[in-house]
């Protein structure tokens, strides 16, 4: 009888646990499990339940690494987290990785300001102590916080400036009744079949608008460069890395969970916790990758030292 009451409550919570997750609110989950076995559980007993991922949580954040990632994503974004009996905003820094072997998974996530040097720089001290030594290609936006630590601890690393931000960008310098058909050009850019087919392209957008708009011109070619490295990876690749979408979809699953919980976070554990709560149950898909003989020259390096 106390084999079958156990199996059985480690089935409850289970099922509350999954349910908290997937943002169902404590109440909520509450009135499902009265509906299934007659009783209410406190929102303290599903508070606890959920946060018996707190071990599970802890061992993650300490797990070894690869010692070679193909590629990674670096981004942050913002939840909202009870301070003083106020709500603010609370910024998290996160990075996406692809093995050489084609696996996605998140590195690691922590609390820090977007802006903050150091909190990236403590980021990526965290994924070197925990084993990672070299990244082919780092994919961001143009944070220079962040930039100035990727290059710091990954020097020989190369770099892609996510193209949608940078189009973003460009864009804001534009009249937005012109905005349409120069979108459209510009995103042409980044969509040719080549980087000899992209180079000259660039080259007659730049003709073109550098009198109509100069200072959109401007920004378009700062950091031009590194919007266009994804062109010398492989071709199957470029849809997955000239943009920084790995790590958007990353945070909006996140928030979609988070935000049917229709309240803010009591703290940043309780935020973290389910941050983490939602990447494990997320389902990534594997990157095929070239074999060592048909790699470029950057995954050619990460296979073979």
């Amino acid at each position: 009888m106390f084999e079958r009451y156990h199996r059985r409550r480690d089935e409850l919570d289970g099922a509350m646990q999954d349910m908290f997750i997937k943002g169902v609110s404590m109440a909520q989950v509450g009135e499902i499990i009265e509906t299934l076995t007659g009783l209410h559980p406190s929102a303290s007993t599903v508070s606890r339940v959920f946060h018996t991922l707190q071990e599970e949580y802890e061992q993650w954040k300490a797990r070894p690494l690869a010692q070679r990632y193909a590629y990674a994503f670096a981004d942050g974004t913002y939840f909202t987290v009870i301070y003083q009996s106020e709500g603010c905003k609370m910024p998290i820094l996160a990075v996406v990785g692809i093995a050489i072997t084609g696996e996605r998974e998140v590195l690691a996530f922590r609390v820090g300001d977007r802006e903050n040097q150091q909190a990236w720089e403590d980021l990526m001290e965290d994924l070197k102590a925990r084993g990672v030594k070299e990244i082919g290609l780092w994919i961001s936006d143009g944070n220079r916080a962040m930039l100035n630590a990727i290059t710091k601890h990954f020097p020989t690393a190369q770099r892609q400036r996510c193209v949608l931000h940078k189009m973003e960008n460009v864009l804001s310098y534009v009249p937005s009744k012109q905005r349409e058909q120069l979108e459209l050009e510009l995103k042409a850019l980044f969509y040719q079949e080549s980087r000899q087919q992209a180079d000259q392209a660039v080259a007659a957008f730049l003709e073109k608008y550098q009198k109509v708009y100069p200072t959109a011109v401007e920004c378009l070619q700062r950091d031009l460069e590194a919007c266009l490295t994804f062109y010398t990876f492989p071709k199957t690749h470029w849809k997955t890395i000239r943009t920084n979408n790995v790590s958007e979809r990353l945070f909006g699953e996140v928030k979609r969970r988070s935000h049917k919980m229709a309240a803010a976070f009591r703290n940043e554990g309780s935020c973290l916790l389910l941050f983490y709560a939602v990447i494990r149950g997320l389902t990534f898909h594997k990157l095929t990758m070239p074999p060592a003989s048909q790699a470029q020259p950057d995954l050619v390096l990460l296979h073979s030292t």
